[in-house]
C-alpha cells in the first residue's frame, strides 16, 4: 500500500455494491465505505481494503451519516466509523469522510449553520482518532444547505465534492465544469468510471497517510478519559484544540491566566490533556502537561 499520492490522481470509492476486487484502470487511491449509523458495517469492507492494499492504492474510509443536524448523534456516528476503521485496517493517519447527503432518513433541512456544526462535530471525533477528516456531499448540497465555509474554516481543505457534467461512461473529468469553490481535497467527477458502475474521483492536493499523526494515535490509545471536573489556570499562552492533538487545529488562543473548567482527563505516558464542554455538545482539548511531564498552569 502506498502513503502518498500526488494532486490530479485517479482514485473510486466504493461500497456493498462493487466487487471485493478493488481494480481500476490508473487508480491511485480508494475509500471504501466502512459504516452507516451506529449498527451498520459494509459486509465487504475487510475484503475491499485488503484488495487495496495488494494493489498498492493509497486507502481510505468513509461512513455514510444519517445524524442530520444533531451534534451527539454526529459524535456517536463518527466514534463508531473509527472504530471500525481501526478494526477493518484503514491505516492510523490516513482519511475518514462523512458522507453527509440525502438518503436513508439523514435529514438535510435543518439549517446551513445547524447541520455544519453537526459535521464539525463529526470531523473532530475523526480527527480525535488519529485520522484525516474529510466532508463529502454533494455540490448543490454545499451550496445551499451546509455553511462549508465554517467547516473548511476549521479543518481546511477538506471537501469531497461531487457533481458530475455528463452522464454515462466517463473516463477523465471536464474540469471546464469543475463545481470550483474554497477547500476542495477531492472531486467525484463520475458515477460510472471507464463504464464500470463505480464513482470516479481526482484529487485536487497531494493526499497522504500522516505519520506523524499516526504516532501520536498510538501513543493516545493506550490511555483512557476519566471523568473528572475543575479549573485549571493556564500560567502562559496556550491554544484549545478541535481535538486532543498537538498538531490539531486550534479553536482559540487562551492567554496566560485564562480559566478553563474541565469535565475529564486523558493521561498519556507524560503529557495530560483536560476536556472542555462547549456549546452544542462539543468539546475544546487542552495539554495540562507537556510532553516532558511539565504541568503549564494550575489546578484549583
Amino acid at each position: 500500500m502506498v502513503s502518498n499520492v500526488k494532486a490530479r490522481s485517479y482514485g473510486v470509492d466504493v461500497a456493498n455494491y462493487q466487487s471485493t476486487n478493488v481494480s481500476y484502470p490508473n487508480t491511485k487511491f480508494v475509500l471504501v465505505k466502512l459504516t452507516e449509523g451506529q449498527s451498520y458495517i459494509n459486509s465487504k469492507a475487510a475484503a475491499q481494503i485488503r484488495s487495496a492494499k495488494k494493489h498498492d492504492l493509497l486507502v481510505m474510509g468513509y461512513f455514510f451519516a444519517t445524524f442530520g443536524y444533531s451534534n451527539s448523534r454526529a459524535q456517536k456516528e463518527a466514534t463508531y466509523a473509527c472504530q471500525k476503521a481501526k478494526e477493518l485496517g484503514i491505516p492510523a493517519g490516513s482519511y475518514i469522510a462523512c458522507d453527509w447527503e440525502t438518503g436513508d432518513g439523514n435529514n438535510v433541512n435543518g439549517g446551513q449553520i445547524a447541520s455544519a456544526k453537526a459535521i464539525i462535530a463529526a470531523l473532530e471525533v475523526i480527527s480525535s482518532h488519529g485520522y484525516k477528516p474529510l466532508f463529502y456531499s454533494s455540490a448543490s448540497l454545499m451550496r445551499t444547505n451546509v455553511a462549508t465555509d465554517k467547516i473548511v474554516k476549521q479543518f481546511g481543505t477538506c471537501l469531497w465534492i461531487a457533481a458530475y457534467p455528463i452522464s454515462g461512461a466517463t473516463y477523465k473529468p471536464l474540469f471546464a465544469y469543475f463545481p470550483s469553490r474554497d477547500g476542495i481535497a477531492i472531486w467525484q467527477f463520475t458515477d460510472n468510471y471507464h463504464g464500470l458502475r463505480v464513482d470516479g474521483n481526482i484529487s485536487l492536493i497531494d493526499l497522504q497517510v500522516d505519520e506523524k499523526r499516526s504516532t501520536n494515535s498510538k501513543t493516545e490509545s493506550k490511555s483512557t478519559w476519566h471523568k473528572k471536573t475543575g479549573i485549571f489556570i493556564l500560567n502562559q499562552t496556550l491554544a484549545l484544540h478541535t481535538s486532543p492533538h498537538v498538531s490539531a487545529p486550534a479553536i482559540a488562543k487562551l492567554p496566560r491566566g485564562s480559566a478553563i473548567e474541565y469535565d475529564a482527563t486523558l493521561q498519556g505516558p507524560l503529557r495530560l490533556w483536560l476536556r472542555q464542554p462547549r456549546s452544542n455538545d462539543t468539546y475544546g482539548y487542552i495539554v495540562a502537561k507537556d510532553r516532558f511531564g511539565k504541568t503549564l498552569g494550575k489546578f484549583v
